[in-house]
């Protein structure tokens, strides 16, 4: 779905909606808190009745059909409460955003599932970066213009969403492609079992594998760390990117946000079958997309299955930052 407003419209309707939020989760939070406490005393009051007059009596039929009611509303409740925490990210108007929630049948997000595109079955395109989803179930996978003049030459018939365990496991892969361009906002949901991480209609499972060839399995790294300011305080709500060095382009590898402590993580996919490792740096931006920090004239050559960054940040740098 593309968001075709201007986009300073497109920027109001965001701030407004973060503005909004907190008020949403704290007003969702107390409806919730009421239902449970209205469940534990509907259940200690159907105990009670059937007890004292038996499962068939109307009255503690009733009880139990305003029980049933209250547990449909307490879950309902829950998957409100995680799609009120869903921040929507800022992206640049020549850029492109995909983004979305992985859930499981009940509608409740699936936690640590990684998001990749693909121009054909088994060709993972390590330059466009890749998602996580967090408590929500909620992705965003930013795309820079950049990313997108190269995609336009290697995938011109479109790519196609794939979603991963942690573990590297395929375990989704959207049936059609995604044409993307700059200013494209795309929202996309999946909906997987939550026993099997099967799909639930509108996708299906990545293709398997002939007899006797054994499939080529996408490598899971991670670049993390922390940014810290001068006296070793950790410093939130940065946004932190791990880049490829290319000689023709620089690949953004995927991006995170700074939590309370400072801390970082970010996790690629290296393409099933390359044998080289990549050529990293990592950069620092904060909430305006004010550039704070980049090892670029640092770069860690054949990068290691894990890179870990300590990034201290003058008083300076973080006066332009968002606290």
């Amino acid at each position: 779905m593309n968001e075709n407003f201007p986009p300073e419209v497109i920027k109001r309707i965001l701030e407004a909606f973060n503005e909004a939020g907190s008020a949403n989760i704290n007003a969702l939070q107390q409806v919730q808190d009421i239902q449970v406490v209205m469940g534990s005393l509907l259940q200690h009051e159907a105990k009670r009745l059937e007890k004292k007059m038996g499962k068939e009596n109307l009255r503690v039929q009733q009880v139990q059909a305003s029980l049933k009611r209250n547990q449909a509303i307490a879950r309902d409740l829950v998957v409100e409460l995680e799609i009120a925490k869903v921040r929507v990210p800022e992206v640049d108007t020549k850029d492109s955003l995909i983004h979305g929630r992985i859930v499981d049948e009940n509608r409740r997000g699936l936690v640590k599932l990684r998001i990749n595109l693909e121009s054909e079955p088994g060709k993972t395109l390590s330059f466009l970066g890749s998602a996580e989803t967090n408590a929500s179930g909620y992705y965003a996978l930013e795309i820079n213009a950049k990313a997108l003049v190269k995609l336009k030459e290697l995938a011109p018939n479109g790519v196609f969403l794939i979603v991963c365990t942690s573990s590297g496991k395929r375990v989704y892969r959207k049936s059609d492609p995604l044409q993307l361009k700059g200013g494209d906002r795309i929202l996309v949901e999946v909906v997987l079992k939550r026993g099997d991480l099967s799909p639930v209609g509108g996708g299906k499972q990545p293709d398997r594998p002939k007899d006797n060839q054994t499939p080529s399995q996408p490598e899971q790294r991670v670049v993390r760390g922390r940014v810290i300011d001068e006296q070793g305080r950790g410093i939130p709500r940065l946004k932190v990117s791990a880049i490829e060095e290319n000689r023709r382009y620089d690949d953004k590898l995927g991006t995170a946000l700074t939590n309370e402590k400072g801390e970082f993580s970010i996790t690629y996919t290296l393409p099933a079958g390359q044998q080289s490792a990549l050529n990293l740096y990592v950069t620092v931006i904060d909430a305006k997309s004010n550039p704070l920090y980049s090892s670029a004239n640092e770069i860690r050559r054949n990068a290691s299955r894990e890179e870990v960054y300590e990034i201290k940040l003058k008083m300076s740098d973080r006066g332009r930052g968002d606290r």
